[in-house]
């Protein structure tokens, strides 16, 4: 029994090299990024006059992202925040969503500015998709 004992120690060892070795493989070689429509819609409802003393999130929504290793529900999503269009800097986000979300609300925000969104899908590899479909933050009740 010892003999049988150290091969079936040897194939659990073997086993487990190999299923380290897949993880760190798929790991290692996804570089492609997720495919991802963006944001759809951004809006608000902030009733009566804006003012300086009122605040409101904004309500982000946008559909699922396809990945290639990386399931929908394990997608993050980082979203840029600017104050006027075409200036998100995509070099850092200004918030990320948890695994899986399809919609943000963001912190209450001054209800006198203008705002600017784009969100992009990033993969557990770390890709992230290029697209700039940015969409003003829209007050509905005005």
């Amino acid at each position: 029994m010892v003999g049988g004992r150290s091969i079936a120690l040897a194939g659990c060892v073997s086993a487990l090299a190999l299923l380290s070795s897949a993880g760190t493989y798929a790991a290692g070689t996804d570089r492609t990024p997720p495919v991802f429509a963006g944001l759809k819609s951004a809006v608000t409802c902030i009733p009566g006059p804006v003012g300086v003393e009122r605040t409101s999130s904004f309500h982000l929504v946008w559909p699922a992202a396809k990945d290639n290793v990386t399931p929908s529900r394990r997608i993050v999503y980082d979203i840029y925040q600017a104050k006027s269009p075409g200036t998100e800097n995509f070099s850092r986000a200004t918030y990320t969503t948890r695994r899986g979300a399809t919609q943000f609300a963001t912190p209450p925000l001054p209800s006198t500015e203008t705002y600017y969104f784009v969100v992009r899908a990033r993969d557990a590899a770390g890709n992230r998709d290029h697209n700039r479909r940015e969409r003003p933050a829209m007050n509905l009740c005005v």
